[in-house]
């Protein structure tokens, strides 16, 4: 006799299948959102640690701006872009203080200054020369073509989609609009110039390594030497050495109440947030404050700040 499976004699091996094809998604489902709960711990931990550091960044601004409103002038740091490193509550600070009289103002600036900027720079004298001119004419109110400037003409002829702009500069990354100005060098200068000293020379006191190399004649050695002398006799509260040889028509002894603040916020996790604010700072009356001009986030290290040319250590300390 021939006996026929019938079909429900092939269910429970049915049923096995499924079920192991189940468990199959149910561990790879497991797996997944274990893996989505690790990743989310993961983003969560690098927010938390984020904010800690740019907060750490915040801090350490507003602990240099109560330093800078110090009313003895010996207690104020010097400002010549010294790093100033910070132990805080949860990390580390680096801080870059430049006084902006130690920049070399591009609205006030000589075409002469300008061309011994960018000559420092490698740029070859007679484009330096052309280069400067472009800067006056960029920023002056006529449409003078000066002996190797850039008016609107030539502008429009190199095929740019701007003319000069003939009136002052807002911010110092215009200096990318003027004709002629290639990227390298932009980058190079921007950290040196200003547009908030508003004087026509620099004060020596405060510029940064790479101003004095490129308005001093004297060896690179020398101006090291004197920037090193100068902050140890600020730091001893003692009268700041004489200045390099400069001529007299790049120098302005005036001391400006503008400050750029840099400020890099390290946790113990390396996580970092770096903070760029420019401040003027007011006395009158006896009464001190604080006018913010800018205030962003930067991308910027806070050692970088000094350029390329600026390898003098960081020494001090803020306490």
């Amino acid at each position: 006799m021939v006996v026929h499976n019938r079909p429900a004699d092939r269910v429970p091996g049915f049923v096995l299948v499924i079920v192991l094809w189940l468990i199959a998604l149910l561990t790879i489902m497991a797996m997944g959102l274990a893996y989505t709960s690790r990743q989310s711990v993961r983003s969560m931990g690098g927010l938390v640690a984020g904010s800690q550091a740019r907060y750490l960044a915040e801090g350490g601004v507003q602990l240099v701006l109560m330093n800078l409103l110090s009313r003895q002038a010996e207690d104020r740091l010097l400002g010549d872009g010294e790093i100033v490193i910070m132990d805080l509550p949860g990390g580390v600070v680096e801080i870059v203080v430049n006084d902006e009289s130690g920049k070399i103002d591009i609205n006030t600036a000589s075409s002469e200054l300008l061309a011994r900027l960018f000559a420092s720079f490698d740029l070859p004298q007679e484009e330096a020369d052309a280069l400067a001119d472009a800067v006056v004419d960029y920023r002056d109110e006529d449409h003078l073509l000066g002996l190797n400037g850039a008016e609107d003409e030539q502008y429009f002829s190199a095929g740019l989609s701007w003319e000069a702009k003939d009136s002052a500069f807002t911010h110092v990354d215009e200096l990318q609009q003027v004709y002629g100005m290639p990227l390298w060098l932009f980058n190079a200068v921007v950290s040196h110039v200003t547009i908030y000293s508003r004087s026509k020379g620099i004060n020596p006191q405060v510029a940064p390594l790479s101003v004095l190399l490129a308005l001093s004649d004297e060896p690179p050695t020398i101006l090291e030497s004197y920037i090193e002398q100068r902050r140890e006799n600020h730091l001893a509260g003692l009268a700041l050495p004489p200045p390099p040889v400069i001529d007299s028509q790049f120098l302005s002894r005036a001391r400006g109440g503008t400050f750029t603040i840099t400020a890099l916020g390290k946790t113990p996790s390396n996580h970092q947030s770096a903070i760029t604010t420019t401040v003027r700072l007011k006395r009158d009356m006896g009464r001190e404050t604080i006018e913010t001009l800018s205030w962003m986030p930067s991308r910027l290290h806070a050692l970088d700040v000094r350029g390329e040319r600026d390898s003098l250590p960081p020494e001090n300390e803020l306490k």
